[in-house]
Order: structure tokens, then sequence, then C-alpha cells
């Protein structure tokens, strides 16, 4: 009796520390689940903002001469520009309203080729022991440079992402067209980075369709 009593205290032991092994285990990657979503949240100015890309460096956000914090992102391995991000925040006088007002305008900025885009969103805030959305005023399109090209077919929205408001975070998205003249030494390469080549009036120009999306919250 006493070396089956033996047997089974041993058998509960060795259960018992498999058992704590495998908690152990799973907190470890509960804890690095947790590092790599961080790690996709680049922390500007006024609230956070989530990157999609896996294996990039993200720069230190820093103003710039509009007034925007602005964060980019690089490809990890080739160090390519892959996208930027900026927020602004601009103080508002409400009367009536005790409570701080302010309007933040946030974008997303592609690059294809010559061509940079800027997905806008503009926000209306409203902070007293809590900063919350109270309204999405527009979601639009604009050029970032002054490329001898336009943007065409721009159509964007912005919702929150509970479905009401007030709110803390919203998220964007939207399409539009990029359309240039081609000439003899940039149809190959626009061609290759999803540019389309079509002809009109006797002239080639280049097209692509191109998305941006980001979500923003204020914590």
């Amino acid at each position: 009796m006493i070396y089956i009593l033996a047997f089974i205290a041993v058998a509960l032991f060795i259960v018992i520390a498999f058992d704590l092994s495998k908690v152990n285990t799973q907190k470890d990657i509960e804890n690095t689940n947790v590092d790599n979503i961080s790690s996709k949240t680049i922390k500007l100015k006024y609230g956070h903002i989530d990157v999609s890309h896996d294996h990039v460096n993200i720069s230190k956000p820093k103003l710039d001469s509009d007034g925007f914090s602005r964060a980019e992102v690089y490809d990890e391995s080739t160090g390519k520009f892959i996208e930027a991000y900026g927020v602004k925040e601009e103080v508002l006088n409400v009367s009536g309203f005790t409570n701080k007002a302010s309007k933040i305008t946030l974008y997303k900025e592609r690059k294809d080729y010559s061509a940079v885009t800027r997905l806008y969103v503009v926000l209306t805030i409203y902070s007293d022991s809590l900063r919350e959305i109270k309204s999405i005023d527009k979601a639009f399109w604009e050029k970032a440079d002054d490329g001898d090209w336009q943007l065409k077919n721009p159509h964007a929205v912005a919702i929150s992402t509970t479905g009401r408001f007030p709110s803390t975070e919203i998220e964007a998205s939207g399409t539009a067209t990029i359309e240039m003249k081609a000439n003899i030494f940039t149809v190959g390469l626009l061609n290759r980075s999803g540019f389309d080549v079509f002809k009109s009036n006797d002239n080639a120009y280049l097209r692509k369709t191109i998305e941006l999306g980001f979500r923003y919250s204020l914590y």
C-alpha cells in the first residue's frame, strides 16, 4: 500500500509540473503576441495609428513644417519607403461649451513612382476628464506634391468603429486613380510598378488605381 501511495504521489507531481509548464509556455506566447501587436502601433503626438505591415522600421514621429506629427514606415530589409502618417491638432473656440474642443487632422501617405497621395480625415474632439471623438467632419484625398499628374475619381469614407458617437476610435478608407502622361523613358518603369498604359487622342497615358486605409485611436 505504501508503494502504491508513493507511486500515485509521484504521478500527481509529474502531472502538476507538466500543467504548470504548459501555463508558463502559454504566458510566454501571449506576452510575445502582445509585444508584436504593440510594435505595429505608431504613437503620434495625438493618439495611435495601427500599421498593417510586418518587418518594417518606423521612424520616430517629428513635427514637420505644416505642424503635423509625422512618422514614416520603411521596409526592414530594403529600406524602401512604404507609407507615412501624420496628425495635427488645432484648438477650437466653441461658445457655450465649457470643455476643451479641438480639430484633429489625420493623413496616411503613399508614393507611386513620382506621385505622392494622401488620404485625410478631419475629426472634432471634446475633452473633459476623457478625450472623445465628437464627430467625423470629412474624409478626402489630396495630392501631396506638385508633380505633373492628376488625381481622379477620389472616394473616401470614415466611420466610428463602435458605430456611434462619441467614440475613441475611427477607421478610414478610400480609393482613387493616378493618371499622368507617358513618355519613352517612363512607360517601362511605371508599367512594372502597377500602372496601366492607355492611349487617348494619340497621346499615351499611365493610370493606376490606388487605395489607402487606416485605424486611428485616441488611446
